[in-house]
């Protein structure tokens, strides 16, 4: 006995395919080129290069078939197609004539619905199957033998397709115009991050030390495409061997998910009114959704740039211009929807005023709180217990894993926010503020930035009790600076060779003297016992003063290149050193030292080499500047 419950109907079938040949035959012609051609065209290379070893070859061929599969499976490309399908099966909903006609006929909406969307799936699913056995076939003639990928890459590409166009097929059905279906998909699927985005750029803009930061989250799964693209990846082993595909997981548990999308739109087209045809919103109770979220976005986004724009220094007067913007543009945004909803410019009505003004008390509450630190953002200092290396970001990142060096760090950092106001009335009157970055990573592999701007004046660098004090004392001792020359690793340095800068004291010219190898040793020598005795720290410090450095830092540098027994890790990279613990870098490194008269080693080592008869040999950057305007100034003449 035939079944009276039906979930098919195959007239509407082949009148999907028939009359949406194109979108289907687009998608086949670009899974054809991509796949099979891309390899082919690959192989044309491995004429030249008769050189490679089998291993190599190998290698070469497994990278040619991950890159093509890769752009197979790539999400950006499957989600146009997705949207593209959508668009085509569903489009009699979006017309008043089609949709009622459609609904007419004897079939039932469970038909329609399932009809429809196995057609729009299959749109997906032949074409990247055909790619795949035509890429498996010319593979095979070109000598490829890596069609395990070829393979692992049509599953890829199965799940993201039933994932976006199941997503989709959901978005499509809250609203009534076909042309919003696209825009809708692509708000939607980066609407987490983007709001997160927002949300970011506002703290930062009216809170205090927090920096414009956007760090990915596990919560990023909630904006689909766009985590999709992140994690779909190819995947690289020790040397950069080429071993497979990311995502797997990600696609399974997307693909779960997308079977509740999927029994979610059929009970909402089941419901759905008919007359909403041509409407921007289907579904009522998404019409104070779509009015808030417009609100909340457009105005968020315009007070931050009207407020930027402005430009304030005080930190009372950018709060201000943003609560202000936000009202302003909030209102806009908000009756804007309304218009769009209503298709018409009366929207002005008691019940909608009173709406846009429960809106702006919450959306201004949600200022107000950022201000007042509500959450506890501002204030939040990590235990020294939880963090697994904390810095200061100066020239160079100053910090590491010593728990003393954590604790220094978290007490500045507890100094800094405790001084909040003070240091934003500070930095809204003066010039003289510095601006300080602290990091830290976390034992369960979170961060916490901040950047802080902080008095920084030459008085202050012998108050003890401020900060720009306990800032310098970490900052320019022997230790960081030896790190700074030579690498955050402590290992024995050669010295190999070694130049400096000398000028006439008439003319300005310049020359470049080199060390023979024995004065290198010298000179180095000379080096480590100027930053072991600290004599360093005067010039360090003058590195903060433009002025002050000038007058007392020597123009004359000396370049020394050296080489350690292990890789040379550059302090620069030691907050995330991932690319040098693998393995790569180099044994060679150099540095550029400044010097001032308190470096007597290196004077004293540059008189007894013959570099210099004295220390008036040397020059100040002053006093070279100088030199150059008269000289320059001569020469006009």
């Amino acid at each position: 006995m035939k079944s009276k419950t039906s979930y098919f109907n195959k007239t509407i079938f082949f009148k999907n395919i028939t009359h949406f040949w194109p979108i289907w035959l687009m998608f086949l012609v670009w899974n054809v080129f991509i796949v099979p051609f891309m390899i082919y065209n690959d192989s044309l290379q491995y004429k030249y290069f008769t050189d490679l070893t089998q291993k190599e070859l190998e290698m070469r061929k497994s990278m040619d078939i991950l890159e093509v599969v890769s752009i197979y499976c790539h999400p950006a490309v499957l989600f146009i197609f997705s949207v593209m399908a959508v668009m085509a099966v569903f489009s009699y909903l979006y017309n008043s004539r089609t949709t009622n006609a459609m609904h007419s006929f004897p079939v039932t909406r469970k038909e329609l619905f399932f009809t429809n969307f196995i057609s729009g799936l299959l749109f997906l699913i032949l074409p990247e199957t055909v790619g795949f056995l035509f890429g498996i076939l010319v593979g095979a003639v070109c000598g490829y033998t890596s069609m395990n990928y070829l393979l692992l890459g049509l599953l890829y590409a199965f799940g993201i397709s039933f994932v976006l166009y199941s997503f989709t097929v959901l978005i499509a059905m809250f609203t009534g115009q076909l042309m919003a279906i696209p825009i809708f998909a692509v708000i939607l699927n980066f609407l987490y991050v983007g709001c997160k985005m927002l949300f970011c750029t506002l703290m930062s803009q009216i809170s205090f030390g927090i920096s414009l930061g956007f760090q990915s989250g596990k919560l990023d799964v909630l904006s689909p495409l766009y985590y999709l693209c992140s994690r779909v990846t190819i995947n690289y082993g020790p040397g950069g061997v080429p071993i497979g595909m990311n995502g797997g997981k990600v696609i399974a548990v997307y693909a779960v998910a997308a079977v509740f999308c999927v029994v979610g739109a059929y009970l909402i087209y089941k419901v759905r009114n008919l007359e909403t045809a041509g409407s921007l919103i289907s579904i009522w109770w998404i019409c104070p959704i779509f009015r808030w979220g417009a609100a909340v976005c457009g105005g968020g986004i315009f007070s931050i740039i009207f407020s930027a724009l402005l430009n304030f220094s005080s930190s009372k007067a950018v709060f201000a211009s943003a609560v202000a913007s936000a009202i302003v543009f909030g209102t806009v945004f908000f009756f804007a929807a309304q218009m769009f909803l209503e298709k018409g410019f009366r929207v002005f009505k008691k019940k909608r005023l009173v709406e846009c003004g429960v809106f702006l008390f919450v959306f201004v509450g949600l200022y107000i709180s950022i201000e007042v630190d509500l959450f506890g953002i501002e204030r939040k200092i990590p235990e020294a217990s939880a963090v697994e290396k904390a810095y200061i970001e100066d020239y160079v990142p100053v910090g590491g894993t010593d728990l003393d060096t954590i604790n220094q760090i978290i007490h500045i950092h507890e100094q800094i926010v405790g001084s909040k106001k003070e240091f934003e009335d500070y930095a809204a009157e003066s010039q003289e503020v510095y601006y300080l970055g602290i990091k830290y990573k976390m034992k369960n592999g979170s961060s916490l930035e901040r950047y802080y701007p902080i008095p920084w004046q030459e008085e202050m660098m012998t108050e003890q009790d401020s900060v720009a004090y306990q800032v310098i004392q970490i900052t320019t001792s022997p230790e960081v600076y030896w790190k700074e020359l030579f690498g955050k690793k402590k290992q024995n340095i050669k010295a190999t060779y070694a130049e400096i800068d000398l000028y006439d004291e008439k003319t300005g010219e310049r020359e470049d003297v080199v060390f023979s190898l024995e004065d290198t040793e010298k000179i180095y020598q000379a080096v480590l016992a100027d930053i072991e005795e600290g004599n360093f720290k005067h010039c360090l410090i003058q590195r903060y003063f433009d002025d002050l450095r000038n007058e007392s830092t020597y123009y004359n540098s000396i370049k020394l290149d050296y080489l350690g027994e292990e890789n040379i890790i550059p302090v620069q990279m030691d907050y995330d050193s991932s690319w040098y613990e693998n393995g790569e870098g180099s044994k060679s490194g150099s540095a550029n030292i400044m010097f001032d008269k308190n470096c007597r080693h290196i004077i004293e080592a540059l008189i007894d080499m013959g570099m210099i008869e004295s220390e008036n040999d040397l020059m100040t950057i002053n006093e070279f500047y100088e030199l150059e305007d008269a000289v320059s100034a001569e020469y006009k003449d």
